[in-house]
């Protein structure tokens, strides 16, 4: 896909790029220009427009952001909202400040408000709170979208949104506390096997999530730099979701763990029910073939033993 992909090239500029969705897209876009922490702090305006004036992007996608777990985002709500709100600003104010094209940002299912009787859509993102345990961050990235909305609005630049429901991949975030949800539940599951104990995983095991390949939201991002229909955000999201005791099984599998494994109640799970379902991207991306999730974990569960 590399030789044939017009945005494989130094033009398109990647913030957050040695995140999860970062790796995945440089094996896609391996000529591309990716940003780190270690280039910058973009909660800096400075810097920031010190790295467009260097790099003069064409293109940009801003995967940016201070992440945490459930424990993290509850202790820390206030610091969440702040550090990423200012990174949010810098970056798509220089970005129309200096001419970029096209400009695609990252949301979170976590800003959604969920109904209780049905998925959320697109229609949902800025009606009533998000979930109060990680309001902080949720909350930045609502401001996020409308920032993209008045840019256009106001300057006509083609800056949009796309919320990928929970990603997991190579190259995960395999902190057992701070971690991505399925590389936190890898990193248990190889040591519990290893210790010879049983997999102990916060919460009931009743909560429900969505789940999605590193890879597929990087194909989808690739396709979208292409067009602009508007600047409003469009949901990935694979399929109606799946409970963490059910998803431990199939890491379990994954890892080829055959122990036992044990739920902690008294640990928090956050938000119990967290389903989206867009009513766009049918349409947008028609036939788009997304990786079975069994398929995903064994691949992840591969490259992290491999790491070992």
């Amino acid at each position: 896909m590399p030789s044939n992909n017009p945005f494989n090239s130094p033009q398109l500029l990647v913030t957050g790029g040695g995140g999860l969705l970062g790796h995945a897209l440089k094996e896609i876009c391996p000529n591309a220009t990716f940003l780190s922490r270690a280039d910058g702090d973009l909660t800096d305006q400075r810097v920031v427009e010190t790295v467009f004036a260097k790099t003069k992007p064409t293109w940009v996608v801003h995967l940016a952001a201070k992440v945490g777990g459930v424990k993290s985002n509850a202790l820390l709500n206030a610091d969440y909202f702040t550090v990423n709100s200012r990174i949010n600003l810098n970056v798509l104010d220089a970005a129309q400040k200096h001419g970029v094209e096209r400009l695609i940002s990252i949301l979170s299912s976590c800003a959604f408000f969920i109904p209780p009787d049905r998925p959320a859509t697109e229609d949902d993102l800025h009606v009533w709170m998000p979930y109060l345990g990680n309001l902080g961050y949720a909350y930045s990235k609502r401001l996020l979208d409308v920032q993209s909305r008045v840019s256009f609005a106001q300057h006509g630049v083609k800056f949009s949104t796309l919320t990928p429901v929970t990603m997991y991949g190579p190259n995960d975030n395999w902190d057992l506390e701070d971690g991505h949800v399925v590389g936190a539940l890898i990193h248990k599951c190889a040591l519990a096997k290893k210790n010879k104990e049983p997999l102990t995983i916060w919460g009931s095991g009743r909560a429900v999530r969505q789940f999605i390949f590193s890879g597929d939201v990087a194909r989808v991002i690739v396709r979208q730099l292409a067009s602009f229909e508007s600047p409003e955000t469009v949901i990935i999201a694979p399929d109606e979701g799946i409970t963490i005791a059910d998803l431990a099984v199939k890491v379990a599998a994954a890892m080829d763990f055959k122990g036992e494994i044990h739920f902690d109640a008294s640990k928090p799970e956050g938000q119990l029910r967290r389903v989206l379902k867009s009513a766009k991207f049918p349409e947008i991306f028609p036939g788009f073939t997304f990786t079975p999730l069994d398929a995903g974990l064994t691949a992840t569960a591969e490259w992290f033993r491999r790491q070992l």
